[in-house]
Parts: C-alpha cells; structure tokens; sequence
C-alpha cells in the first residue's frame, strides 16, 4: 500500500467534510428555514460515510464493488 495514497485520501475526506458541512450549519444557524435542515442530516452523515468509504477503497487500491453481504453468504454448491 502507497502511503502517498491514504494521505491524500485522509486530507481529500477531511476537505470533502469540511466543504459540506460548514455551509450546512451555517445555514441551519443563519435562516429561519435553517431548522428544517435539521432532518436532512441523517442524510448527509450517511453520503459522508459512503464517500469516505469510496475514498478508503481507493487508498487500499481494492475494487469498487462492495463486500458481499455475512447475513447472505453465496451458495458454494
């Protein structure tokens, strides 16, 4: 594994979450309206969390499929 790759990926997400959540709460602190934004965060915490998943495949060099699922293992017939 190239650390050159997980650093850029580990600055990459921390610019990433920093560009999309600052204007967010900003903007619930700033407008009346700001409030309802409030049930949009479960949102954004979920595509964060899948961008930074994207971004730790990228720095291991793994494939961009996921994992397949423990709860559903493929039959081995």
């Amino acid at each position: 594994m190239s650390s050159s790759r997980k650093t850029i990926a580990l600055v990459s997400g921390i610019v990433i979450c920093l560009l999309a959540v600052t204007p967010y709460v900003l903007a619930i602190k700033s407008f009346d309206w700001g409030v309802g934004l409030v049930f949009v965060s479960p949102v954004l915490v979920w595509l964060l969390l899948r961008v930074g998943q994207a971004l730790e495949r990228w720095a291991r060099n793994e494939a961009d499929t996921l994992p397949p699922d423990p709860d559903y293992p493929d039959d081995t017939d």
